[in-house]
């Protein structure tokens, strides 16, 4: 729901930079966990979970989170809901073995009276860890797509498991890519999510060298 194609990325980020032609565009990126994906759905009346788009499953151990700790997280969108009629929190249930598994928020959606929606990173402080980030500046003159390449290429950077044993990434749960976020939600930048490291690594050794 929340990934942005690479064409509509450039689209939003020119049109951000049109309109906003002098500052630096600032975007920090936080390593995304492989897992199932979650979205949490808040109104005023009640609170319902997918995943994978799905109703979660009555024996889903996210539902004995929610049981035990839900409460924080309603008492933590409480007055954005009496602004927006819903809220949806979406992130991943990640498991690294039997013992260890945990919900990992990203993204909120609110959607206003009107029924427009507003992406942001998620700020909540329930369960907010975020786990490895990493900031790149764009100068005024950096265009779109070259927004994007250097997106991707830090991307496949910091998710570069090509030295690892095969053996060793089948039994660890690495990340597999980034959500990266503009840090000035002002001025109407995409949020981007740069997934599945292999195939960032494969892609860019593909491409042929430029002089």
């Amino acid at each position: 729901m929340f990934y942005v194609s690479r064409k509509q990325f450039i689209s939003e980020f020119d049109n951000a930079r049109a309109r906003h032609p002098s500052p630096m565009m600032i975007y920090t990126g936080r390593l995304l966990l492989p897992g199932d994906e979650v979205e949490v759905i808040l109104t005023t009346e009640c609170l319902a979970i997918t995943i994978n788009d799905l109703p979660a499953p009555a024996d889903h151990p996210i539902h004995d989170l929610f049981e035990r700790e839900g409460f924080v997280l309603r008492d933590e969108v409480s007055d954005d809901l009496g602004r927006f009629p819903e809220i949806r929190v979406w992130g991943r249930w990640y498991m690294d073995g039997p013992d260890y598994q945990l919900f990992e928020p990203y993204i909120t959606c609110k959607t206003d009276a009107s029924g427009v929606k507003i992406y942001a990173r998620y700020v909540y402080n329930w369960i907010l860890r975020g786990i490895g980030q990493h900031s790149i500046e764009f100068k005024p003159t950096t265009e779109g797509e070259t927004a994007y390449g250097t997106l991707r290429a830090w991307s496949a950077q910091l998710t570069d498991y090509s030295d690892l044993s095969s053996r060793l990434l089948k039994s660890t749960n690495l990340p597999t890519g980034l959500v990266w976020f503009p840090q000035d939600e002002g001025y109407g930048l995409p949020i981007l999510v740069m997934e599945h490291a292999m195939d960032l690594i494969r892609a860019l050794k593909a491409e042929p060298e430029t002089a």
